[in-house]
Order: structure tokens, then sequence, then C-alpha cells
């Protein structure tokens, strides 16, 4: 029974063996690891977090390696954490290796058919006409080693791989930039070969031959090329040999920024105003490929404060910003300046309405400059949101959705007035005439008062403002804590008007002395007139800033006085301590028509 068994079992075997798969280049070397992304946490700065992942067994030594090792990584962030037990050591070094195979090249020389056809009959005509026929016994050549450069790499015409070439090495992983290759093609030359034919073996020269005749003529040779490439390892140390082991690797690094935007749609629904309030994060990705990856964006920036210098373990004397080399503008603002974005926004408009940041790299390639409100810290707790598993490749960009909200919504009318006196001509020696000022834009803001009903923070980034298909305005939405409110405006309303007027009410002259100067008192009374002229019931907030000290502010005006403020100020010859800088608000509302008239009074003092 078993005779008979025995060549089924024979045959059986020989088929699995012949169908089975190819070994995985992870299979053909158990120690080395096969890191696979596990998570990745950005942040707005341009910096990121890498957590990576490897199952494997480490050789009789203890030993585990890879050869995938970050270009970049910041100075103390890069750890390893293995599942259990403890890692010995981790070493970075550089790595030579070795690997020859035989590629099937066009033969572009009449050696080389013969050269491919050897053994074969063939029917040679020379160039006198004489022909022969016969089989190609000998291709008298000699094999000579050539180091190819890129330009030699991309013309090099290979078809196939022989069959020496193992499935494995055929599904080899790309190679990384930092790596460095040698490819060694060896090349054949000669003009030489013999025929051998009916009447004995015939030595010919093969630049002799005008036309050759083989049946089922090969026209591809195989060569032999040999590839030596250096590249980086870590080389990882565990106490115990043969054994299975699992670890984490982590590392924080440039490369990967995103950048909020928000589309803020305002519309009625049941009487109320409300608007619905979208956030997508827009990923520019510069660092590494990320393929079904989960990704957190984190809103507000850590604490790195080496974030400028390179770790040891990425083999680099000096760090190699990924972000700063392909996007100098769009990824290379937060690295100079950490004083950005996220920072508390005044409610007045005409403070928050700055320029966009300098555009001195901006002809590099015409990248996009970004303002410094959307490029970095903030003073704000760290919020992770969590997005779902992404692709991205490095070089790619992507926008991804992150939420979409109903908020309430109110109107609001800000009118902003800002008095900067010019101290020079503040004094005159004739008594009577006014002081010359300079007075801020005389623009009222249409705004909107957006709470953030949800318990999610709404960090700074742009905004499109709309109102169904039609677009308002494009501003910045700030950092709102949720349960909180946020401003931000439309644009300048048309049908609101304000306006300023000041006089001088009274002079005392050497009413103060101060450091060796005689000082005047001036006193001052300022009007204000804003008038609603839109058909419909406004809420109007309007603040008043002056160098000097406010006494009376009618229709119930709030005061709020502070230290001396340069920007009060052009051409001031005091001492700082003299003055003070005012600030009066009022809130009203107004109906169609009606006009708000409060009046100001103040001094302030002068060098004379």
């Amino acid at each position: 029974m078993l005779r008979r068994l025995f060549p089924i079992l024979l045959a059986l075997t020989c088929l699995l063996s012949h169908w089975a798969p190819p070994l995985r280049a992870a299979d053909a070397k158990a120690n080395e690891l096969d890191l696979k992304t596990e998570r990745v946490i950005i942040f707005k700065d341009g910096y990121c977090l890498f957590i990576k992942k490897a199952t494997f067994t480490t050789d009789k030594n203890g030993e585990a390696f890879t050869d995938d090792v970050p270009d970049s990584a910041v100075l103390g962030s890069f750890w390893v954490v293995p599942e259990e037990g403890r890692l010995i050591s981790m070493q970075a070094g550089w790595k030579t290796t070795e690997e020859t195979k035989d590629k099937e090249t066009i033969c572009k020389e009449t050696i080389e058919v013969l050269l491919a056809n050897k053994g074969k009959l063939a029917k040679v005509e020379l160039h006198d006409k004489t022909i022969f026929s016969g089989t190609i016994r000998e291709v008298l050549v000699d094999k000579t080693p050539m180091i190819l450069e890129g330009p030699q790499l991309e013309t090099l015409d290979i078809r196939s791989l022989s069959s020496s070439a193992s499935p494995a090495s055929a599904r080899r992983r790309p190679i990384r930039p930092e790596t460095l290759e040698t490819h060694t093609l060896t090349t054949i030359s000669g003009a030489n070969f013999v025929l051998r034919t009916e009447d004995g073996d015939v030595f010919l020269n093969a630049g002799s031959i005008r036309s050759l005749s083989i049946k089922d003529m090969k026209t591809t040779l195989a060569k032999s090329m040999k590839t030596t490439r250096r590249a980086k390892r870590l080389i990882f140390k565990f106490p115990q040999g043969d054994k299975k082991q699992t670890l984490s690797l982590m590392y924080f690094r440039p490369g990967i920024r995103w950048i909020p935007t928000y589309r803020i749609d305002l519309r009625q629904k049941d009487g109320k105003n409300l608007a619905q309030v979208s956030l997508q994060a827009e990923i520019l990705n510069e660092a590494e490929d990320l393929h079904d990856v989960p990704v957190d964006i984190v809103v507000g920036v850590p604490n790195f404060r080496f974030k400028g210098t390179p770790s040891p373990l990425i083999l680099e004397a000096t760090l190699r910003n990924a972000l700063a080399e392909s996007d100098p503008v769009i990824m290379g603002q937060a690295m100079a300046n950490n004083s950005f974005s996220n920072a508390m926004y005044s409610q007045r408009s005409s403070e928050f309405r700055r320029t966009a940041a300098n555009a001195n790299a901006a002809a590099e390639g015409g990248i996009v400059n970004l303002p410094g409100e959307l490029t970095a810290t903030g003073a704000q707790d760290l919020f992770v949101y969590k997005l779902p598993k992404i692709s991205l490749d490095k070089g790619d960009r992507s926008a991804v959705s992150i939420f979409t909200t109903e908020s309430p919504y109110k109107d609001i009318y800000t009118w902003d007035v800002h008095v900067a006196r010019n101290d020079v001509e503040a004094a005159p020696s004739g008594a009577g005439i006014s002081s010359p000022l300079t007075l801020s834009k005389n623009e009222v803001w249409h705004q909107v008062v957006i709470t953030n009903n949800t318990n999610l923070p709404w960090t700074t980034g742009a905004a499109m403002i709309t109102e169904g298909q039609q677009p308002l305005a494009q501003e910045l939405l700030t950092y709102t804590p949720p349960k909180d409110e946020c401003r931000v405006p439309v644009t300048v309303s048309i049908d609101t008007r304000g306006s300023f007027n000041e006089k001088e009410i009274g002079r005392e002259l050497k009413s103060l002395h101060w450091s060796g100067y005689d000082y005047a008192r001036i006193e001052k009374e300022a009007s204000i007139h804003l008038c609603n002229n839109k058909k419909v019931d406004i809420e109007a907030e309007i603040t008043l800033r002056v160098g000097g000290k406010v006494t009376k502010a009618e229709s119930e005006g709030a005061i709020v006085l502070a230290a001396f403020r340069a920007e009060d100020w052009q051409n001031y010859q005091g001492h700082p301590a003299v003055n003070n800088s005012s600030l009066v608000t009022w809130k009203v509302k107004l109906k169609p028509g009606e006009n708000f008239e409060p009046k100001v009074k103040y001094h302030f003092f002068t060098r004379h």
C-alpha cells in the first residue's frame, strides 16, 4: 500500500512546491524590520510625529536591522520602544551590500547577435557575396565591466529579468534618496567568430557580414549587472537571539504641515440667523509617503526646544529640512519665527487687519506665501482632530473635511476711532490754536459674531464667507474655544456713516513741571456722530482711543485708562509718564435713520 502511495505523494509534493508563492523580502531575512507607519500626528508649524511598528525575529546574536532610516528627526525625539522585554542598544551606521543579476538587453552589434545565437544554424553572406552555412561554434569576445552613470542607466534597454533573478529582489523596496548606488554592467567586445560548416570550421570577421539568417533568431543578450549599494542602517540589539519581537519607532521631524480653511455660509432659518461653518484641513506632505495611515492634526503647537537640531541617529552632519528645501515659503516661515498665528484676537477690526507676511521668497517657483496668522504658534492648549486613514505620497497635497456645523450668529457694526496727535505742534506759543491730529480711516465695519456651539475648538484659519452662492468676503477666523464667540469681519458698511470732531476748551501753561521741563495742560472736547442709514435696526460698537486722560464720556461710554502708548503720538517730545492712553467704548442699538452723538472730554500734557 505504501509503495502505491509513494509516487502519488511525491507528485503532490512536487506540484505544491511548484505552485508555492515566492518568498517575500521580509521572509528572506527574518531579522529585517518591515516598518509600517501606524500613525502620523501633524502640527501647523510644519512638524509632525511619526509612529511606526514592526514585528520580526532576532538572529542568533539577538540583533535585528532596518534600512528604513528617516532622513530627518529632531534631537531627543528618536525613540524605540519594544512591546516586551528591553532593548540593549540601537546603532546607526552605513552598510555596503552587493547584488549581481543577469539582465536581458537588446543586441546592438552583430557580434552580440552571434553570441546570443551561439550553437544555432546560420547562413552568413559576406560583403563580397560569399555565402557560408553552418553552426555558430565560437564567438571570440572579451567581457569588460563598465560603471553606468545616471543617463546610461536611463537609456539602457532592459527587456526582462533572467530566470536567475529572484521574485523577492524583483519587488525590492524603492531606493531611498540618501542611498548611494553604483551599477557595473558586464559588456562584451570582439570582432571574430567560428562557423562550423560541412567543409570544416571557418574563421570569420563579424564586420564583414552583409546579412545574417538564423531561424528563430534571438535579439537579446543576458548581461551581468552588479549593484553596489551603500545605505543607512539601524541595528537593534536585544538580550535574546532567535526570538520574536515587536517594537514601535517614533520620531519628530519637519516635513508635513496642515493649514485650516473655513467656509462660513450665512443664512436664515425659522427667523434665526445661522452660520454653517465648515472646516477642512489642507495637508502638504514633503516628508514620506503615507499609505492608508491614520492621521491626527493638532490645534496649537508643542514646545520642542531643539527642533532646529538634528538627531545624530539620522547620520546627517546638518539638518536636511525637507520642508524648506521643497517649499521654502510655505514650509519655512514657522522655522524662522515662532511668534505667529492663533495669537489672541483683538475685537477691534482696525487692529487685527494685518498685511500679508513678507513675500521675499515668493518668486521661487511662484509658491503661495502664507501670512503669519496661519502658520504657527498659539495661546491655547493642544487639541487633536482625528482624521480617517489617508494615502498621500511625498510631494502631494490633500484637502480633508473635518466638520460642518450650524452656529447662531448676529450682525454687529464696529467703528474704531484712533486719534494720533503731533506733539511738535500741540502747544504753539500763541494761544487758541487747535492741535493738529491724524484720524484713522473713517470706516464702519460690518462683522458677524459667531458662537462656537460645538465641543471642539476652532483654530485660526482663512475663512471664505458666503451667502448661498454669493461670496461676501474672505477673512480670518481666529482661535475660538467651545461655547465662546468669535468675530469675523465681512465688509465696510456703506450705509453707516461716522464723523469725528474736536475742539479746544481750555489751556493752562506751566501746569506741570517734570524732569526739568514745563508742561501745558490742554483740555479738549470731542464729538462722535454715527448715523444709521440702513433700513433695518443695527447693533453698533464704537471705540475711541486718544492720547491723554478722558474725564467724561456721555451716553454711558465705558472709560479705560492705560499707560502711555507711542501709537497715540507723532514726534512725541515729552516724558511718557505725564500722559495716559484712554479708550472709550459705546454699545448702542440704532433704528433706521437714528443718530448717536456722544461727547467726550479729555486733557493731555505737552512740553513747551
